[in-house]
């Protein structure tokens, strides 16, 4: 993260973490007063590249854990829709997704 106090930090971690931008700002210690939706307002703005950057780190640590339950579902699901939807899931994300024929 770049250029953000310690308190700016943990903002954005907690807002990514619980995805809730005021129970973020409570729990990082900003003061729940009436002005206190218009600041997170402000600080999600603010904080909009290092919010994101968060974002696509926690999804980069669970892919792998996402990609073996589905290999998993693809394998081994006793109901047939559900084999067909993770492969099918599988397949789109590797490149290959079907070509609708209507």
């Amino acid at each position: 993260m770049t250029n953000l106090t310690n308190q700016r930090q943990v903002f954005v971690e907690e807002n990514v973490r619980s995805g809730n931008h005021l129970d973020a700002a409570k729990k990082t210690g900003y003061k729940d007063t009436h002005t206190l939706r218009n600041q997170t307002c402000k600080l999600r703005r603010e904080c909009a590249d290092e919010i994101t950057d968060e974002l696509h780190r926690n999804f980069a640590e669970i892919a792998p854990r996402a990609l073996n339950i589905l290999s998993d579902l693809a394998e081994n699901a006793e109901s047939e829709s559900v084999h067909l939807g993770a492969t099918r899931d599988l397949l789109d994300r590797a490149g290959f997704k079907l070509i609708d024929m209507k």
